[in-house]
């Protein structure tokens, strides 16, 4: 069983249960929590409303930590699918709303668009930085670069894994923990 397979089923599950009322009904009346039922998947642009970015991130954050979570206590080996793939899969919810949002306000921008960025930016930033100095995850990273040689990737696999690991080291997951607090 793939990955991918794996993670969906578990991610709506984790999500699912732990939602209150309140939160199942903000989660149903927002576009970004369901399928784009429009042509070739493009956002319902007339649904969206700018009182549904926050809402969207912040289940999009919760998402994806829940996500990097299950590859960081995964007792397999680190390996091409388990750590690599599932990490380019996961935040799929995140990597959606800030599409959107960050097309909308450089194109079509206001003051509400601009309010809601000062908000989100600031978190996207603390999540990010969550992820490339997230330990596990590195060392999970780190130990499919370390054996790339044997792997027998093909040349997307290869670009994928050397792009995820210069984003880590970028991102700091190389310095010292002196380094990384300051």
């Amino acid at each position: 069983m793939s990955v991918k397979k794996l993670l969906i089923p578990l991610v709506v599950i984790f999500i699912m249960t732990s939602c209150t009322k309140q939160e199942k009904k903000t989660i149903a009346m927002n576009p970004f929590f369901e399928a784009y039922n429009t042509p070739f998947e493009v956002p319902p642009f007339d649904k969206i409303q700018n009182r549904h970015y926050l809402p969207a991130f912040n289940e999009g954050i919760k998402q994806h930590d829940a996500e990097i979570k299950i590859i960081t206590d995964s007792p397999s080996a680190p390996d091409f699918a388990n750590t690599i793939e599932a990490l380019d899969y996961s935040g799929s919810l995140l990597k959606r709303v800030n599409l959107v949002f960050s097309n909308l306000k450089e194109a079509v921008t206001n003051d509400s668009l601009q309010e809601i960025a000062r908000t989100v930016v600031p978190m996207l930033s603390q999540h990010e930085d969550a992820v490339n100095l997230n330990e596990k995850l590195f060392a999970r990273v780190k130990a499919v670069n370390d054996q790339k040689s044997s792997l027998k990737l093909n040349l997307e696999q290869s670009r994928l894994l050397e792009e995820t690991y210069k984003r880590f080291v970028r991102g700091g997951a190389n310095l010292s923990a002196e380094k990384k607090s300051s």
